[in-house]
């Protein structure tokens, strides 16, 4: 059986193809705050193995309802910011672990440093 995680986020978001990934990082000024590797505020930028997701990093419980919620805001703040870009109709939901140094027990964040240590 499952056991289900609680304070775990969750991601709500789409894999970057190369030229969003670039028109994203050439973001500067005031709207370089809405895309961050850092800051849930507004987006995230993610990376699941060598690919570079973008969308919205969500650390409390949701309801379907937010769920689309969430998916009308990504798909409006990247309409002002890359307005010439095709974006996906459907958006992928993911599970994520909590970063090292938040509610990670010791033995996931040893699991976490040793994941970073690895060479790809």
């Amino acid at each position: 059986m499952f056991e289900l995680l609680d304070g775990q986020p969750i991601f709500i978001g789409f894999k970057m193809d190369s030229s969003l990934s670039r028109q994203l990082e050439a973001l500067s000024g005031a709207d370089s705050k809405y895309v961050s590797t850092e800051s849930s505020d507004f987006l995230r930028v993610c990376r699941l193995g060598t690919d570079r997701y973008v969308g919205k990093l969500i650390h409390e419980r949701l309801t379907t309802e937010r769920v689309d919620d969430i998916r009308r805001n990504i798909a409006s703040i990247l309409a002002r910011l890359c307005p010439e870009t095709r974006l996906p109709r459907d958006l992928e939901i993911l599970a994520c672990r909590s970063e090292v140094g938040t509610d990670s027990s010791a033995a996931q964040r040893a699991v976490e440093e040793e994941e970073e240590n690895e060479v790809w």
